[in-house]
């Protein structure tokens, strides 16, 4: 073989071993072990976007762990589905993570495939999904200070081995009160704000109950920015709009499986009551001292299932959020 040839041979393969290899490092985080059997295709979760968050995983289950997929929330306020691993067979489940909350480690049975799999959170531990064989125990955990982004191992009609990818949780969270309501729907978090950006409007949509809110920001340029919306196109359009040296500091209201009423507390006035005047009990929102509203989070569907705020350290909110109207 000529030494021309040798080298487009050798150029060749390179190429075709970047294209298949999987990457690795940081646009997928670190990967724990994986657990279970050698059949099946190796997958990896790609974490799409810095800042996003698992919100929710769907499992397959029957005899078996069939498939695993995580839905994540970016920061853009949109959410992502990961590929789903394995197969299509058994029932479908959803365990879904409420605001704040994150998967820490899973555990089960394994064999030649995953039998079983739990996940436990910061917080509280699953179902167990899956049957009860496999010929041994295992349990997989992260690292202290970090968490779950997405899944790592080996599928084909089952999943037949599991691992987690996981990343440091300073650089995922965002910092966000509790929420209130139901559990329907599906999760959304706000955007943060750029540097000097401040809320000065929120648009509501409502009748009987919160049908949708949406807020919109003043960049320190003066343009203005809508966030998205979340909820459905019923009821009627309502506007609460901020001054120049106005801040949300609160909302408050009644819910029970839906968002039933918001009012909107500032650091000057209370808005009027939006919605109605059912649900099964009050609720009320605070973001702390020091904080500034940046926006909204919860589960909305036709509805606002359930309602919350994110925030962001500031050190003077009245003196930092100055912003003439256009």
């Amino acid at each position: 073989m000529s030494r021309t040839l040798w080298h487009m041979t050798l150029f060749g393969l390179v190429l075709l071993l970047a294209n298949t290899l999987p990457l690795t490092g940081q646009q997928y985080g670190s990967s724990t072990e994986i657990v279970g059997g050698g059949g099946g295709s190796a997958f990896a979760d790609q974490l799409p976007q810095s800042g996003a968050r698992v919100v929710e995983v769907q499992i397959n289950a029957g005899n078996y762990v069939d498939s695993v997929q995580i839905v994540l929330a970016l920061p853009d306020g949109r959410s992502f589905t990961a590929p789903r691993h394995g197969g299509s067979g058994g029932s479908r489940n959803t365990f879904r993570l409420d605001s704040g909350e994150y998967i820490v480690g899973i555990s089960g049975r394994c064999g030649d495939y995953i039998d079983s799999i739990q996940f436990q959170t910061n917080r509280r531990e699953s179902q167990l999904y899956g049957g009860s064989g496999g010929g041994r125990d295992y349990q997989i955990s992260v690292p202290a200070d970090n968490q779950v982004v997405g899944f790592t191992g080996r599928a084909g009609i089952y999943l037949d081995a599991v691992g987690l990818v996981f990343s440091p949780i300073s650089a995922l969270q965002t910092s966000q009160a509790q929420i209130a309501g139901g559990r329907g729907g599906s999760p959304f978090t706000d955007p943060g704000m750029a540097g000097g950006a401040r809320i000065v409007e929120i648009r509501i949509r409502s009748g009987e109950r919160i049908d949708a809110v949406q807020a919109v920001y003043a960049l320190p340029d003066g343009r203005r920015v809508e966030g998205p919306q979340h909820g459905g196109r019923g009821g009627k359009a309502s506007v609460f709009q901020l001054d120049s040296d106005e801040y949300v500091t609160a909302i408050s209201g009644r819910c029970g499986d839906q968002v039933d009423s918001l009012v909107i507390q500032t650091n000057k006035r209370t808005s009027q009551r939006f919605g109605g005047r059912g649900g099964r009990q009050d609720y009320r929102i605070e973001v702390p001292s020091g904080s500034l509203a940046a926006g909204f989070t919860g589960r909305a569907g036709e509805y606002i299932d359930a309602i919350g705020l994110t925030y962001v350290p500031v050190s003077n909110p009245s003196r930092r959020f100055q912003i003439p109207r256009p």
